[in-house]
């Protein structure tokens, strides 16, 4: 919540409306009376109108309904490899070029994860098509994004990248599982088609 910059007690208000409760009092009220465990299905539009009432922008939600909502890719959409595993990588960026998505790999160290992506596995065309149109933009969106998984959470972390290929080193294993989904989402070929169509 910090990211929206909104005051502690509006955040409460606009959470609650997020599970489903008419104010956070509702919320507190009910919740002495629920298990340990209690999974709520989320609805941003709630959370959204709530933000709006309460003076706030009602776009300062985007980016959290796109991390929470999580990815249900049909096929892995990048590979955890182990740093040192040349064969598993080159394997990996076969099955890319194969599926035609971009080459997106976690690559696992002793202590750290870093994610890296390459368009290197689609065509040429694709790559000046990024270049020419959406390079920019989508570069700081991949950075924004990064910002909001690790912002307070990776202090050793590091972006350093554009669309078309980049990495992001010193995570840990959630952070960069977490960025594989959402930077996987951002730069398949079709999302970026769609963004310049837009």
């Amino acid at each position: 919540m910090g990211d929206f910059e909104m005051r502690s007690a509006h955040a409460s208000e606009a959470i609650a409306a997020l599970i489903g409760f008419r104010s956070n009092a509702a919320y507190l009220a009910t919740s002495n009376h629920l298990p340990d465990v209690t999974i709520y299905e989320v609805d941003f539009d709630a959370f959204e109108e709530r933000s709006v009432n309460l003076g706030y922008d009602r776009a300062s939600s985007e980016f959290l309904r796109f991390l929470f909502k999580g990815i249900p890719w049909p096929n892995p959409a990048w590979k955890m490899i182990e740093k040192r595993d040349s064969a598993a990588r080159d394997a990996w960026f076969y099955e890319c070029q194969r599926r035609k998505i971009p080459f997106l790999h976690v690559a696992k160290a002793r202590k750290h994860f870093s994610v890296h992506w390459d368009h290197i596995s689609l065509d040429s065309d694709y790559d000046q098509m990024i270049r020419q149109s959406a390079d920019g933009e989508m570069a700081r969106v991949l950075f924004r994004t990064y910002q909001l998984i690790a912002s307070g959470l990776e202090p050793k972390s590091f972006f350093d990248g554009g669309a078309l290929v980049g990495d992001v080193t010193g995570l840990s294993e959630p952070s960069a599982r977490q960025i594989a989904n959402a930077f996987a989402l951002l730069l398949f070929p079709g999302n970026v088609q769609s963004s310049l169509a837009a």
